[in-house]
């Protein structure tokens, strides 16, 4: 049997459920490059082959993590940019999921594909989740951007209800609207639960799990530091993000949320017993500690304040990891001469870097400096 997501995807334009596709289609049409930018479900790839068939273009789909690398982008994509169908159709380049080129072996990967949005004649859309990635940095300066929204859970239930009766489905208007609601915004999603609730022509959502879906940051802040839940652990299921990453935006925020000093220093007092069990994490490696430190840095800085907030906050990221890196970079010479010194004195760049001041009194003679093979730079350092 043909899954709904194949048998009912959407022909023609019009019948995608958002406000930009007619814009989509305008820009294909006068081959620009266009970043469509929107969470899974929202009709991204299914905007774009209703546009093409409407257009009489062919489509020339791929996905970014299949590509990865800079070689094989301007190999596959670059070469399809510069032909023509088979059968003379124009073409219409579609790179899917384009946020996911990271890593090692992506290296060259957005450089490649910003080479070619610049040269090519044929319309380019590039699909992603999300768009603040660092990654789209560069593709967002070439392209036009274009937002698809989530699907409002109404006309997620108009598309359902329609489908039933195409398929002489018995329904219950409760039942669906359950569904659009789990679906949270993902036409795909609804459909597929649709079909697996359909039981001999009856719609039953009795074995109907709930969804879980990612969070933002922002999302996880506004309901750990705007409300007191002892459930708060509960808000960071969801958000795809190393813990480490997420006690420093706590931490950054919990002033700008706490107006009250007394709610600043009991969060501060449980977001530090949070830090003590990371810390006997890593000494002991004993991970069941892991609860108890997000415990108390969720639940705990939730219960920590005597009343909830509602004033509107605009999160930050928090400053500290730029400022141990500038720190880093500040030093970097310091730690190179050091290394230096340590080589030809046999002495550790620890004990060297604790006594630099004795050694600088030394080096800055010319000779010596050419003897530790310092260049130009370091030696002004030293001068300095």
């Amino acid at each position: 049997m043909k899954s709904f997501v194949d048998n009912h995807t959407p022909k023609k334009s019009e019948d995608i459920p958002q406000e930009n596709v007619s814009l989509l289609k305008d820009f294909a049409f006068k081959n620009k490059k266009v970043l469509l930018v929107g969470p899974t479900g929202s009709c991204k790839t299914s905007a774009v082959y209703a546009i093409a068939n409407e257009l009489g273009y062919e489509v020339f789909e791929i996905n970014a993590s299949d590509v990865r690398n800079k070689g094989n982008i301007e190999k596959i994509i670059g070469e399809a940019c510069k032909q023509v169908s088979l059968f003379g159709k124009k073409r219409i380049i579609l790179i899917d999921e384009t946020e996911k080129l990271s890593g090692i072996y992506d290296r060259g990967g957005i450089s490649a594909i910003s080479t070619i949005i610049k040269n090519s004649r044929m319309p380019i859309i590039m699909t992603a989740n999300d768009l603040e990635s660092d990654k789209l940095k560069e593709i967002k300066k070439l392209s036009e951007v274009i937002i698809f929204d989530k699907i409002k859970t109404k006309k997620i239930g108009d598309i359902l209800k329609n489908i039933c009766l195409k398929e002489n489905v018995c329904f219950d208007d409760t039942n669906l609207r359950k569904i659009s609601i789990n679906s949270n915004g993902d036409i795909r999603a609804a459909l597929n639960d649709l079909q697996c609730c359909i039981i001999k022509g009856n719609l039953e959502i009795d074995g109907l799990d709930f969804r879980e879906y990612e969070t933002s940051i922002n999302n996880a802040l506004s309901c750990i530091l705007k409300t007191r839940n002892i459930k708060a652990i509960s808000f960071i299921d969801c958000l795809n993000m190393n813990p480490d990453e997420y006690f420093l935006w706590i931490d950054e925020n919990i002033p700008l949320e706490y107006s009250d000093i007394n709610d600043v220093y009991n969060s501060y007092e449980c977001l530090s017993k949070s830090n003590i069990f990371m810390s006997r994490i890593r000494r002991w490696q004993y991970w069941r500690f892991l609860y108890y430190s997000l415990f108390f840095a969720t639940s705990g800085v939730s219960l920590a304040k005597k009343k909830s907030y509602t004033k509107i906050i605009k999160y930050k990221r928090s400053m500290r990891p730029l400022r141990i890196w500038q720190a880093n970079m500040k030093n970097q010479k310091k730690k190179d001469i050091a290394l230096k010194i340590s080589k030809v004195t046999h002495n550790s760049v620890k004990n060297i870097i604790k006594n630099f001041n004795n050694y600088k009194n030394f080096i800055v003679d010319n000779t010596i400096a050419t003897e530790l093979n310092l260049n130009a730079e370091e030696i002004n350092y030293l001068r300095k």
